[in-house]
């Protein structure tokens, strides 16, 4: 079991990944809603040759089935670092809201100060700050405003997560198992053959080690790819396992919907709700079940820019 690379290859790719969906701590291309569910909340965007161009993350429209009421209701998919126009782009979107609902994981009444704050020195901070220097991104607590006025904050606070936890009968013990249970079975379900290139195969390919003690464009662009493919091939799930989808999605999104609700008697017209992609399969369910609201329009705003700007591409300077 240990002589094999792959399974950590894998875990690479969950740990990071998790960080990039989950954690927190007209610009838009529009198409009209079809009645299906899509596929993905979150995309590659391919260029007309064929080449990634763009990660891009969902806006989500939904309204009352017969458009009665006036109720217009934007789930707003997120990845936690990105390139900072994303979130200048996402900026001027909250504006129009008459409420903004975020996540942030966080005791009740806590507000972010503009620049996501001191930055103090713990686990959590290291990884992102390794993160954003390796992709060449930003973070999203850096660059959101969460002291607009309309921001309402729609999530748990570290004691609730740890409440429903243990109302579950959980602990510490448990949920290691569980997770680590579900982690085997995920990347079991993922393994490929060896003729078919697999995202850990290509990370492989980049020496990480180097990437973090002298970040360079050329392979922070290979990185940024390979997550972007892992990320755009997601479907409806978070792909987490039962564990970690009952915590990280589950837990929060009811909170969310508690908050939504609340915001809906005050009179609330126009509410965007701003989570994590991995969000919205779940919050989609949610507003059609139990509020009967319908998605009418889908819009997608570019993440991360894909593409190859050194001066042998051709492709120049960014021009989003």
């Amino acid at each position: 079991m240990m002589t094999r690379p792959a399974p950590r290859r894998h875990l690479n790719l969950f740990v990071v990944g998790l960080f990039l969906l989950f954690v927190p701590t007209s610009v838009l291309a529009e198409e009209q809603a079809s009645d299906e569910n899509p596929d993905h909340y979150i995309r590659v965007k391919k260029d007309a040759n064929g080449e990634d161009a763009f990660l891009e993350t969902a806006i989500v429209r939904f309204g009352s089935a017969g458009g009665e009421g006036g109720l217009v209701v934007d789930l707003i998919g997120a990845v936690h670092v990105a390139d900072r126009s994303y979130y200048e782009k996402l900026n001027t979107l909250f504006r129009h809201y008459d409420v903004l609902l975020y996540e942030l994981v966080a005791p009740k009444g806590t507000r972010v100060p503009l620049g996501g704050g001191s930055g103090q020195q713990n686990p959590l901070s290291f990884l992102q700050n390794m993160t954003t220097e390796m992709l060449d991104l930003d973070l999203q607590m850096s660059h959101i405003d969460y002291t607009a006025k309309n921001f309402v904050h729609a999530d748990l606070s570290p004691d609730e997560m740890a409440k429903a936890i243990a109302d579950r009968g959980d602990n510490g013990v448990t949920l290691f198992l569980s997770i680590a249970s579900d982690m085997m079975r995920e990347m079991n379900r993922q393994d490929r053959s060896q003729d078919e290139p697999s995202p850990a195969d290509a990370l492989a390919e980049i020496d990480l080690f180097s990437l973090f003690l002298q970040p360079d464009g050329d392979s922070s662009l290979k990185l940024k790819r390979v997550f972007a493919r892992q990320f755009g091939g997601l479907s409806n799930g978070s792909g987490l396992g039962k564990t970690l989808e009952t915590i990280l999605v589950d837990d929060r999104n009811q909170a969310a919907m508690r908050v939504f609700q609340s915001e809906i008697a005050k009179g609330k017209k126009r509410i965007g709700i701003f989570y994590g992609a991995a969000h919205l399969a779940d919050f989609e369910e949610r507003l059609g079940k139990d509020f009967g609201l319908k998605r009418t329009k889908i819009f997608w705003l570019p993440a991360w820019d894909l593409r190859d700007h050194s001066p042998a591409s051709g492709n120049g300077g960014k021009d989003w």
